[in-house]
């Protein structure tokens, strides 16, 4: 196995952080990673995760691990470490409720008075 479909993460600790700083740096990824595959380096960026309360910016690339360590370092990925991620599938969320619809309140779930 080449490693190309390994996925990994790259935790980022980030107070601050911003609409703009994350758009620029996913830009910065994309490119990184491009460059990398124009030189036969198998890696894709996949996209990120920001988690404003805890200040945390999720990386998510795919590829050969050095590769992957190689386009974060490149696009300036300000990284603590750099894991293997395993995904499942949000396709087919439980009770109606995925990453695009919101549970219902408490509110909601009371029953009106006939």
């Amino acid at each position: 196995m080449d490693g190309s479909g390994v996925e990994y993460v790259a935790e980022c600790f980030w107070p601050g952080v911003g609409e703009a700083e994350l758009g620029a740096l996913d830009e910065r990824a994309r490119a990184s990673a491009d460059a990398l595959v124009e030189q036969g380096r198998p890696v894709r960026y996949l996209g990120s995760l920001l988690m404003r309360t805890d200040e945390v910016v999720l990386c998510l690339f795919a590829g050969d691990a050095d590769a992957v360590r190689t386009a974060a370092e490149r696009a300036h990925v300000p990284f603590e470490r750099i894991v293997v991620a395993e995904r499942s599938s949000w396709s087919e969320p439980v009770g109606g409720v995925g990453p695009c619809r919101s549970r219902p309140s408490a509110h909601q779930l009371k029953e009106e008075p006939s």
